[in-house]
């Protein structure tokens, strides 16, 4: 018996009945102080990258003090998305679903009623673990499954796939997935969720213009498109100052061409959906994960220095 692995079961299941019942402005002060914990234990790396990345985007547009307080924001939220998915098991659905407004959501439900699969992409944008613990029993009967990067710590990894299956979710490790997400879709009625936002090598990704600066995007929903000619279906998760409040958007559908240029269909499906993230970020650039060294690949001395503070 793992016994480290058991004892952390209880602590996060006594923790997550803890959450679940405390008043919301209770929730918030656990939210922020976990926030400010993360940031004064953070060796600066991922302040200094966020702060290079804001420097990288926004330039002078943005002042200091701006940059700083998204800066803050970021930590908070990822605080939020911690705490959040530990208390989530013992949230009811009928609960946690009066939390959500949603707009557009036909852009979805007309996609599977012509094709009977989709794939939806997302990104690090405000509560993007909602793909997986609100969703999934309005698309039913389709099958839902979700990518994510497991730890290799095995009491870890049982607590990430548990959140991410409460509601039937198949989840899909990152590592491998594009065979497993093949044998997927072939099956039908297939919705995978995708966060597409992250850096990626230059040698596996497609190159594209992510918030007026090159990035390397994976391609892989534009590919599963193209193959199983299938809608891609933009879907992001803002939500408001104290947690309480969530929207849930879904975009216009893109489908990736199926001409004689491989690399020319997947550069303009993969483009599309750049330019739906990039949009989305700039509406409210205090929700996205800027910790990411999202523009690595294409200006590798971009985050060698310590940026003006």
């Amino acid at each position: 018996m793992n016994i480290v692995g058991v004892l952390l079961g209880v602590f996060v299941n006594v923790l997550g009945s803890a959450l679940a019942i405390m008043p919301n402005r209770v929730f918030v002060l656990c939210v922020k102080g976990l926030g400010f914990l993360m940031c004064l234990l953070d060796n600066k790396r991922r302040y200094n990258d966020a702060l290079t990345n804001l420097h990288f985007i926004y330039g002078d547009s943005l002042n200091l003090a701006q940059k700083r307080t998204i800066i803050k924001r970021c930590y908070q939220n990822f605080a939020f998305v911690i705490l959040e998915s530990i208390r989530i098991p013992k949230i009811p659905y009928h609960i946690h679903k009066q939390r959500f407004d949603i707009i557009d959501e036909h852009y979805v439900l007309d996609s599977l009623e012509k094709d009977g699969s989709v794939v939806l992409v997302s990104g690090h944008f405000g509560y993007w673990e909602a793909l997986a613990t609100f969703l999934p029993p309005r698309l039913e009967p389709n099958k839902m499954a979700s990518l994510g990067r497991l730890t290799g710590i095995d009491s870890i990894d049982k607590l990430i796939i548990s959140r991410r299956e409460l509601q039937g979710v198949r989840f899909i490790d990152k590592a491998g997935a594009f065979r497993n997400l093949l044998k997927f879709y072939t099956q039908g009625n297939a919705v995978a969720g995708i966060l597409v936002d992250q850096s990626i090598s230059s040698n596996e990704g497609v190159c594209v213009e992510f918030l007026g600066k090159k990035a390397s995007h994976t391609p892989i929903a534009s590919v599963l498109s193209r193959r199983f000619n299938i809608a891609i279906v933009p879907v992001f998760i803002d939500m408001n100052k104290d947690y309480s409040r969530f929207v849930m958007r879904f975009f216009p559908p893109i489908y990736t061409p199926h001409t004689q240029d491989l690399a020319s269909d997947l550069a303009q499906a993969t483009q599309a959906q750049a330019d739906i993230t990039s949009k989305v970020v700039r509406s409210n650039p205090s929700s996205w994960f800027w910790f990411h060294r999202r523009f690595k690949d294409y200006y590798p001395n971009l985050y060698a220095k310590k940026p003006n503070r």
